[in-house]
């Protein structure tokens, strides 16, 4: 390779000796000397000005030196750039979240992976289930973490088991269920609810609804959120109540708590999705950190 030619260029040119700058490259001296006249043919310029008492620069070699070092320097970047890059450590990744991931050991599991591999690139956008797998089919994000149910067509995705969540009762701080250790469904029966919106979450809206209908349970829907902040925000507020994921406990915003629920409810379950054809060494890593974490912290 012609990098080679001008590392030799570049090592002759520092120590201005052909014999100490063979010892630096551990070669015998002839075969640097032929490396050197191969280099001067191809540029049709000579480099330097050998004579038995010494050696130095011509004007082109002083011009080349400078080009030579910089794009010597460039390669050895590439090169540490793709051998990363081909271990999972460099690159970017773009991946979408459902805001039921939002516990601390996603969040710890994201920071501690930018601080471990600081050369990639993660660009994270929080999104709905429907959202999420939209932008997966148009190529918009690598990786999505997102509610998945068998009612769920993935079939063109590959997909991982992340963790399972339980279903919450959250409700304010003063409302009469909140004396209550442990919440039954039928307890719900003429509440108000703050629901998320179904365009979010279709199947699992539907699934929750026909859980709630087979307790003999008709929820009086006040108002539909389409983001999890504002369904906190308006049950806080003593709006209405909401039935939602575990992950949620962990806002602990004045005037808001939280109750485990007795009774059938969907499964939350969360997975990662992608393509099997857009799955690169660092995605296989950053899946393989995230779920350390969910199997190592509580």
């Amino acid at each position: 390779m012609r990098f080679k030619k001008l590392y030799y260029f570049v090592t002759v040119a520092e120590e201005l000796h052909f014999g100490r700058a063979a010892q630096r490259l551990h070669i015998s001296q002839p075969p640097l000397s032929q490396q050197i006249k191969s280099l001067e043919d191809e540029l049709e310029a000579s480099l330097f000005e050998r004579t038995s008492q010494r050696v130095t620069l011509t004007a082109a070699g002083k011009a080349l030196l400078p080009q030579a070092k910089s794009l010597l320097q460039m390669w050895e970047n590439t090169q540490k750039q793709v051998k990363a890059i081909s271990k999972g450590e460099d690159g970017n990744l773009s991946v979408g979240f459902i805001w039921a991931t939002g516990t601390p050991h996603f969040s710890k599991g994201i920071g501690d992976f930018k601080k471990k591999y600081s050369q990639a690139t993660l660009n994270l956008e929080s999104m709905t289930t429907v959202d999420a797998l939209q932008a997966l089919t148009l190529d918009k994000i690598d990786l999505a973490f997102v509610f998945l149910n068998p009612s769920v067509d993935v079939s063109r995705f590959q997909n991982c088991h992340y963790e399972h969540q339980d279903n919450l009762l959250a409700l304010h701080a003063d409302h009469p269920l909140s004396s209550k250790k442990v919440v039954s469904l039928s307890d719900l029966k003429g509440e108000s609810f703050v629901m998320f919106a179904r365009s979010s979450h279709p199947s699992l809206y539907d699934q929750m609804m026909n859980h709630l209908h087979d307790a003999d349970v008709q929820p009086n829907i006040v108002q539909i959120s389409k983001v999890t902040q504002t369904t906190r925000t308006l049950v806080a507020a003593g709006v209405g109540i909401a039935i939602v994921p575990e992950s949620t406990k962990y806002d602990q915003r004045e005037g808001l708590t939280y109750r485990p629920i007795l009774g059938s409810l969907p499964n939350l379950e969360i997975h990662m999705v992608w393509k099997a054809e857009r799955e690169t060494a660092l995605m296989t890593r950053f899946m393989e950190h995230m779920l350390e974490h969910v199997k190592d912290l509580p």
